[in-house]
């Protein structure tokens, strides 16, 4: 007892106080992070928040202990150490709150040329003088130095600690998938960040011929087997309009408390058109629009790759000019050089129309206002008219977190309810609307909106984040995050699409390709969806880990196990097939 009372209780007897203190935070980020991946149950909770503290308060130990080894005595060092361990946290925080997701290699790249004007909200300054505070309480109350001796009996107790709880974590005895998603929250931020950066990645796999046991594996989740079911013609104007983070819950015909003229125009064409509710397989812009090009999950390897497989590719084969239009800065994430790899001619964005006087002045926040990209396009449209043309338009103002702050003049609609007069998301999405339907009325005055012509309408990738617009999203459905998919025509299409829980951004490819009667590539993960009766599967590649959906299972499994089976599905995932 002595032995274990001097080795184990004496090192934290002056700090024991000041530790627990400052593991509240990841305590809260823990119970948070399991109520965004829907795993918040109250044994989750309490398994998870009693590993938790002991890891944090252990990580915490061992930076004291390195601190006090450096000789550090002021509190003012100890304040200002923790309030940026927490910023790591406050990062982590904000990915699971609008991407759930935690924070790590994928979204260091995202960082640069980004909007930072937010930092100057009043809400934001305040929560980092919040943050501040309680720094400077923890360190002002309970900091007390400590000999060197003291320090490293300490330290050496942590990282023990910290080892056998790596070596044995307890979590891991709960069913499936509560033992993954709860040890995936137990890491503190920093080691978290760092280990996503340093891990190493699965590297793409291109096959001209399938080895056997992928080629079984494909069979089994009914992979790389899309066919056309002709029920398209050759249409020679495509349009496929990506919204920047549209979701179901922002339309009246899924989402009741959505005040029906607000998303009257999307509610229209989905009751005009056929239309169907997918499955997404991606949370941010890059990789969103990458799976819908290519029809495979592993958008990271695809445009690391150069594009192996893209829809894109193959409608430049049938003699499609080619060209890709958004709001946003075209070089952001060297999206102009990744796109045109993806197949297209022109990569047109906010650095091109800030050449143009007419629209010079339709740019501010993230880029040009949706309504002059829709402009714009009219007239991309009539100068190509006599020629194939493919065209994508990826919009910006429904941008998180509020959408559009300011339309620089433009007059909309206003629609006369709770969070529609102020900047929010469901009143950027309500203008998005509008400016969909000023769109189709501008092709159809142009004579561009022929038999000819086909417009695709869907989203990068859906919106997680509610604030500040909780209420309208009460009693939460799964059906909310999923995204719509429009195929408008100018005599509408009557063959029925597919309407089935499987359905998901990967049918997005085959589908475009079927409605143009062009044959698609071996490589496709994906269905058309008029192919109405084909099992299905998804496959979504999160940070770190991966989610494989069937009609029979789910299975949720970390990008580097070791284990035989789910190695084999992430060869898989990693193959691009191009014979």
């Amino acid at each position: 007892m002595d032995v274990i009372k001097k080795y184990l209780f004496s090192p934290f007897k002056n700090d024991w106080k000041l530790l627990l203190c400052l593991s509240i935070p990841a305590l809260l980020l823990g119970a948070f992070g399991l109520n965004q991946l829907g795993r918040l149950t109250t044994a989750n909770l309490l398994a998870l928040e009693s590993i938790k503290l002991v890891c944090e308060f252990l990580f915490l130990g061992a930076l004291l202990s390195l601190l006090h080894l450096l000789g550090v005595k002021n509190k003012w060092v100890l304040a200002s150490v923790a309030f940026l361990y927490y910023l790591t946290m406050t990062a982590d925080l904000i990915l699971l709150w609008y991407f759930k997701e935690r924070f790590g290699a994928k979204y260091l790249n995202t960082m640069e040329g980004g909007d930072y004007d937010f930092l100057k909200d009043w809400r934001v300054i305040s929560y980092f003088a919040v943050l501040a505070s309680f720094c400077i309480f923890a360190a002002k109350k309970y900091f007390r130095p400590a000999a060197r001796q003291t320090a490293f009996t300490r330290l050496t107790v942590c990282l023990s600690g910290l080892v056998l709880l790596y070596a044995a974590n307890p979590l891991k005895l709960l069913p499936q998938p509560d033992n993954f998603y709860t040890a995936y929250l137990v890491p503190p931020s920093v080691v978290y960040t760092v280990n996503a950066v340093f891990a190493n990645r699965p590297e793409a796999r291109l096959e001209k011929n399938l080895p056997a046991p992928v080629a079984q594996l494909a069979q089994q989740y009914n992979v790389f087997s899309a066919k056309n079911t002709r029920v398209g013609k050759k249409y020679t104007r495509v349009i496929l309009i990506a919204s920047e983070s549209l979701s179901n819950k922002y339309l009246h015909r899924v989402n009741g408390n959505i005040p029906p003229r607000a998303s009257a125009p999307l509610d229209r064409l989905m009751g005009t058109y056929p239309s169907a509710s997918l499955q997404h397989v991606t949370l941010s812009t890059l990789y969103g629009l990458t799976v819908i090009f290519t029809s495979h999950p592993y958008a990271q390897l695809s445009y690391e790759n150069g594009y192996p497989v893209s829809f894109v590719k193959e409608l430049k084969k049938q003699g499609f000019h080619t060209a890709f239009l958004r709001g946003a800065n075209e070089t952001y994430m060297d999206e102009n050089i990744l796109f045109k790899q993806a197949g297209f001619d022109e990569v047109i964005g906010a650095t091109y129309f800030e050449t143009r006087p007419e629209y010079k002045e339709y740019i501010d926040w993230w880029g040009l206002t949706d309504r002059q990209l829709f402009k714009y396009a009219g007239e991309y449209l009539q100068n190509h008219q006599k020629e194939p043309l493919f065209m994508t338009l990826l919009t910006v103002d429904s941008h998180v977190p509020l959408g559009r702050l300011d339309y620089l003049g433009q007059e909309y609609e206003e629609i006369d309810a709770e969070f529609y007069n102020i900047p929010t998301l469901p009143r950027a999405f309500a203008r998005f609307g509008q400016d969909v339907e000023h769109f189709l009325a501008d092709l159809n005055k142009r004579g561009l909106f022929d038999e000819n012509t086909l417009v695709l309408v869907t989203a990068d990738h859906p919106s997680y984040s509610n604030t500040p617009t909780n209420k309208l999203f009460k009693p939460y459905q799964s059906e909310f995050d999923n995204l719509p998919f429009i195929i408008i025509t100018k005599t509408p299409i009557k063959a029925p699409l597919a309407n089935n829980k499987l359905i998901s951004q990967l049918d997005i490819a085959p589908t475009v390709l079927d409605l143009l009667q062009v044959e698609p590539p071996s490589g496709f993960f994906g269905h058309s969806l008029f192919d109405t009766k084909v099992k299905r599967s998804i496959f979504d590649i999160k940070e770190d880990y991966a989610v494989v959906t069937t009609e029979k299972e789910k299975l949720v499994f970390p990008l580097n196990s070791p284990d035989k089976k789910d190695k084999e599905l992430i060869n898989l995932m990693t193959t691009f097939w191009v014979k």
